[in-house]
């Protein structure tokens, strides 16, 4: 869902820019979303019992043309840009995963460990099952990293 969102938000903003041009104007610049949260678990396609959910969390804060129109395309989706996603706590050291590259418009994933390690600090009640269920197949070294650098109680995670 969200390569095709990227898609249309580039050729957006590809068909805007030839209008600023006509009319005399700047041009857009360019736009990197990097998506993290339940959202990029679920576009990466783990096997895991995920929940869906209609909010998407952004890393960073997005330029107010794009942000706009990115709304607008979510909410043709069923989905929503969380209005304080960007204020979501993730590692530093996150790496993320681009899922579409376009002219104007690049669009990323958080990959899976940072946003499991993310959610097992910062929310643990709420994410119990999800990291448990992470917990019981295989994990990647990775994760453990993440989770000894962060100091995650992992041993809480299982029954």
């Amino acid at each position: 869902m969200l390569q095709e969102i990227f898609e249309a938000l580039d050729e957006w903003a590809k068909a805007a820019n030839r209008e600023n041009l006509d009319e005399g104007m700047l041009p857009l610049g360019k736009c990197l979303i990097q998506v993290v949260g339940q959202t990029a678990l679920l576009e990466a396609k783990l096997d895991l019992n995920l929940a869906v959910t209609a909010d998407v969390d952004v890393h960073q804060q997005l330029e107010y043309t794009f942000r706009k129109k990115f709304e607008e395309l979510l909410k043709e989706h069923g989905k929503f840009l969380d209005p304080v996603g960007h204020e979501a706590w993730m590692p530093d050291e996150t790496k993320y995963k681009t899922i579409f590259k376009g002219r104007h418009v690049e669009g990323a994933i958080a990959e899976p460990e940072f946003v499991l390690i993310s959610k097992a600090l910062k929310a643990p009640k709420r994410n119990r099952d999800l990291i448990a269920e992470y917990l019981a197949g295989r994990p990647t070294d990775l994760f453990y990293q993440l989770a000894k650098k962060y100091k995650v109680p992992l041993e809480g995670f299982v029954k």
